[in-house]
């Protein structure tokens, strides 16, 4: 399994991305917590970091906020559905789908992401992971949990493959069937299968070097004008 290009020009999905300087900082952030989970910490060393972690938290506070639907509107493309009354056409084939910069399962802005990468492929929605120690369940394995969010996402993608109205998860069902290793690229699938009014029917699988070890259904409910409206950021 391999990533795919990223197709950023003309996709209806991506623009210039997010802020290099941000995505260094939060990248930064996860390779600490990693180390955390994995090292034993000189308890001798611990007040001074502590110290120099409560610092930078204390200067963070200073910095201008910004909410997630600002983050999302520039780049959004329900913002550009309310806009012309039409859902932006999907990427080209092969091309990078951008899900949520904020989101802890692909997001490059959140510091506790577990670094999921998008992309289409046909009518089909792949995500591609390693997983690193942060999201380790049992011993070697991943945390069913990670699994579930991930599935969630690469499943909410699929209306941007196909540039499909987009739906909240009204159910998510997963079947686990191996273990899922850690620190290795792992493949996640998914496609519509069926709508029956408001809800979309997905499925989907997941797979890693030893074949598969997951399966998922899902049903989205339709997001309707209203609730669009109400998520996007006040620009009175």
């Amino acid at each position: 399994m391999t990533a795919h290009g990223v197709g950023e020009d003309g996709d209806g999905d991506i623009d210039d991305g997010p802020p290099a300087h941000e995505i260094a900082l939060a990248r930064a952030v996860n390779r600490l917590g990693h180390r955390l989970v994995t090292h034993r910490i000189d308890p001798d060393r611990v007040p001074a970091i502590v110290a120099l972690l409560d610092e930078l938290e204390l200067e963070a506070a200073d910095w201008p906020e910004v909410s997630k639907a600002e983050r999302l509107h520039k780049r959004d493309r329900i913002t550009r559905f309310l806009a012309t009354g039409e859902w932006p056409p999907p990427p080209p084939d092969g091309s990078r789908l951008e899900f949520d910069p904020c989101s802890l399962v692909g997001g490059e802005l959140n510091p506790f992401t577990m670094g999921a990468r998008y992309h289409r492929d046909g009518d089909e929605a792949v995500g591609l992971v390693r997983l690193g120690p942060c999201f380790e369940g049992p011993p070697e394995r991943a945390h069913g949990g990670a699994i579930c969010a991930i599935f969630d996402e690469v499943m909410g993608s699929v209306f941007r493959a196909t540039g499909t109205a987009s739906g909240f998860t009204g159910e998510l069902k997963v079947r686990f069937e191996a273990a899922a290793p850690l620190g290795v690229e792992l493949e996640f699938r998914a496609r519509q299968v069926g709508a029956e009014g408001r809800r979309q029917f997905i499925e989907g699988e997941a797979t890693g070097p030893d074949g598969r070890f997951a399966s998922a259904t899902a049903t989205f409910v339709q997001m309707t004008a209203e609730q669009l409206l109400a998520r996007q950021p006040d620009r009175s």
